[in-house]
């Protein structure tokens, strides 16, 4: 059986309250994403969740689509329904030239979309690097000088793989906590 409790704004914790008013104002949003709501029992596990969110997801160096790209092919890959719904349609906000089809190709390793080039690549390695670690161990795979080839600073390389972390940790969470749809995101 699989875990499905959210705390809602009104039932959390005063300590849990102020993490939501942060994560709502951080988003410019007057609700908290169901995920988020899973962790509300435990205000360390939402603190560090959001606190990682932050610091992967929302922040950096890197572009917000090529992020919501990357974890839309981990998600997808992992077979993530949640994730993958959410991170989709953060990229297709983010970009509305792009469509639901150009996430399928980018994500099995076709890009028709118009993206930088760099991104199909960073795309693919992260999401191999994430779903395959052991990868990483192979010798003639010098997956640091491939992104360093596409112009990946040291600090964008580092930032790339914990955007690859946060995913494979969302994936699981949610899987094991079944986090019910959005109402905007479909299934």
């Amino acid at each position: 059986m699989k875990r499905n409790i959210q705390v809602e704004y009104e039932d959390a914790s005063p300590e849990v309250r102020a993490i939501y008013d942060d994560i709502m104002a951080t988003m410019g949003s007057d609700s908290i994403l169901n995920f988020l709501k899973a962790l509300g029992n435990n205000v360390n596990a939402l603190g560090a969740v959001w606190s990682m969110l932050k610091g992967s997801v929302i922040a950096g160096e890197i572009p917000a689509l090529l992020k919501q790209l990357i974890l839309f092919k981990i998600s997808i890959n992992a077979g993530n329904e949640y994730c993958t719904a959410l991170h989709g349609h953060a990229a297709l906000n983010l970009d509305p030239t792009l469509t639901y089809d150009d996430l399928v190709s980018l994500s099995g390793g076709a890009c028709s979309a118009n993206l930088p080039s760099s991104f199909p690549k960073a795309i693919e390695i992260v999401a191999r690097a994430s779903l395959d670690p052991k990868n990483v161990e192979d010798p003639k795979w010098e997956f640091e000088e491939e992104l360093r080839d596409e112009g990946f600073s040291e600090s964008e390389i580092d930032e790339l793989l914990l955007v690859g972390f946060f995913s494979v940790m969302m994936n699981m969470l949610t899987d094991t906590y079944d986090v019910p749809w959005e109402s905007p995101f479909p299934p």
